[in-house]
C-alpha cells in the first residue's frame, strides 16, 4: 500500500497554539504546521489578545501561549522574540506600571495610518489567507475583518469568501475567549447532542480545532464560584447559544492542564464501542506516535489477538502493534487507510477496512 502523508489539526489553546497531529487528509482541510507556521499563528493570536484586553498577566501569557516551555528562561526568550516580531508589525508590547507582572500594548507607539503598496497588501493577504479560511483557527473572523480594512482592492478574498452570516466574529466565542484570558467564569446555554438545552456555569480552560469544528475544554463552577473537581468537559463552540461573563468569581488554570489530553482521534467521537488493534511498520513508528496524540498503547503480538495478528507479523516481521479505544468502526477503518496502517482486531474493524479498500480499488 502506498504511504500516505500524515497531517494534523491546528490547535489553539485559549489563544494557545499547540500543534497536535491526527490522521486526517487534506480533503478534510488539515495540514501539518511548520515551526514558522506555529510562530506566525502564535504572534497573530498574541496580537488579537492584546488588542482585546487592557492588560494580560505574565502567568497567563506563559501558560496560554507557551505551554510547552517549562523553564522561565525559555519562556522569557520566546516571548521576547515574539515581542520583537510584534514590534515589527507596529504593536509595541511593554510591562505595565504596578506591582503585578502585567503586559499591555503601548498605545503611544502606534504608527500613524498609512496606505500599503499594492505589493505589500497582496503579500499580507496571501500570507494570512490560509488562516482566514482555516475552520480550526478561532480568530479567523477577526483576521478577516482586519484584512478587509487594509485595502479595498483585497477585500474580496478576505471578507466575501464566506456566507454573510459567517463574516462577523461569533459573539459567544469572543466572550468565551475573553473569559479564558481574563480568568473569568462564564455562563452558557448549551445545546447537547440530543437537542436539549442546558445552562452551565463554566471556567473556559482552552480551545482546540478538530474536523472543522472548534471545541472548548471547561469544568463546571458551583454556586460558591469554585471549580467542581472532575467536571471538566468538552463543548462544541457552535452549540453554545448564549455566553456571558459572570461578575465576581474568577479561576486559575491548573499548571498540569494540557489541552492535548482532551483531543481525540477522528474515530473517538462518541461513546467507546470497542478496542482496536493496528499493525504499524517499525520504520514509521516514530512518525506514527505523533499522529496518535498520545492515545493508545504499543504492545507485543501474542496469541490472544487472533490469526490476523499472526498473519500480519509473519508477512511483515518489522511491525509493531498499537491498541486504542474506538467509537466508530467505520471512521477507524477510513483512518487506517489514510495512515497506511493495518487493522487486525476486532473482526468488524478488519471487515470494514477490507470493504473500504475494495471500494477504493473498484471505484478509485
Amino acid at each position: 500500500m502506498a504511504h500516505t502523508q500524515r497531517h494534523g489539526p491546528r490547535v489553539y489553546v485559549g489563544h494557545q497554539s499547540r500543534s497536535g497531529r491526527t490522521g486526517l487528509d487534506e480533503r478534510e482541510g488539515y495540514s501539518a504546521l511548520s515551526k514558522d507556521d506555529e510562530q506566525a499563528t502564535r504572534i497573530a493570536s498574541l496580537a488579537l489578545a492584546f488588542m482585546s484586553s487592557d492588560t494580560i498577566s505574565d502567568d497567563t501569557i506563559w501558560h496560554s501561549f507557551y505551554p510547552d516551555l517549562t523553564k522561565p528562561d525559555s519562556y522569557r526568550t520566546a516571548f521576547r522574540r515574539d515581542r520583537a516580531a510584534l514590534a515589527e508589525c507596529g504593536i509595541m508590547v511593554s510591562r505595565a506600571d504596578g506591582p503585578e507582572a502585567l503586559w499591555c500594548v503601548d498605545s503611544a507607539s502606534f504608527v500613524e495610518s498609512t496606505e500599503l503598496s499594492d505589493e505589500d497588501a497582496m503579500a499580507l493577504d496571501v500570507a494570512c489567507l490560509p488562516l482566514v479560511d482555516d475552520p480550526d483557527f478561532p480568530y479567523g473572523a477577526e483576521l478577516r475583518i482586519a484584512l478587509s480594512k487594509i485595502d479595498d482592492a483585497f477585500d474580496y478574498p478576505a471578507s466575501v469568501s464566506l456566507p454573510a452570516e459567517e463574516r462577523t466574529p461569533s459573539r459567544q466565542l469572543a466572550t468565551l475567549q475573553e473569559c479564558s484570558l481574563s480568568r473569568l467564569v462564564a455562563q452558557i446555554d448549551y445545546v447537547r447532542a440530543d437537542g436539549t438545552t442546558v445552562k452551565r456555569r463554566i471556567a473556559p480552560y482552552g480551545f482546540f480545532g478538530m474536523r472543522g469544528h472548534l471545541y472548548m475544554v471547561a469544568p463546571s463552577i458551583d454556586e460558591s464560584g469554585a471549580v467542581i473537581e472532575g467536571s471538566a468537559h468538552t463543548y462544541r463552540i457552535d452549540r453554545v447559544r448564549r455566553a456571558s461573563k459572570v461578575a465576581g468569581p474568577s479561576f486559575e488554570i491548573p499548571e498540569d492542564f494540557d489541552v492535548r489530553d482532551w483531543q481525540k482521534l477522528p474515530f473517538q467521537i462518541g461513546s467507546v464501542t470497542c478496542e482496536g488493534v493496528f499493525a504499524v511498520p517499525v520504520q514509521a513508528a516514530q512518525e506514527f506516535s505523533k499522529v496518535t496524540l498520545g492515545k493508545g498503547t504499543f504492545l507485543e503480538p501474542d496469541d490472544t489477538l487472533g490469526p490476523d495478528a499472526a498473519a500480519v507479523t509473519e508477512q511483515s516481521p518489522a511491525s509493531i502493534l498499537w491498541r486504542v479505544e474506538i467509537s466508530s468502526v467505520e471512521d477507524a477503518a477510513s483512518w487506517a487507510i489514510a495512515e497506511d496502517v493495518t487493522p487486525i482486531a476486532p473482526p468488524e474493524l478488519v471487515s470494514a477496512w477490507r470493504a473500504k479498500l475494495k471500494g477504493v480499488v473498484t471505484y478509485g
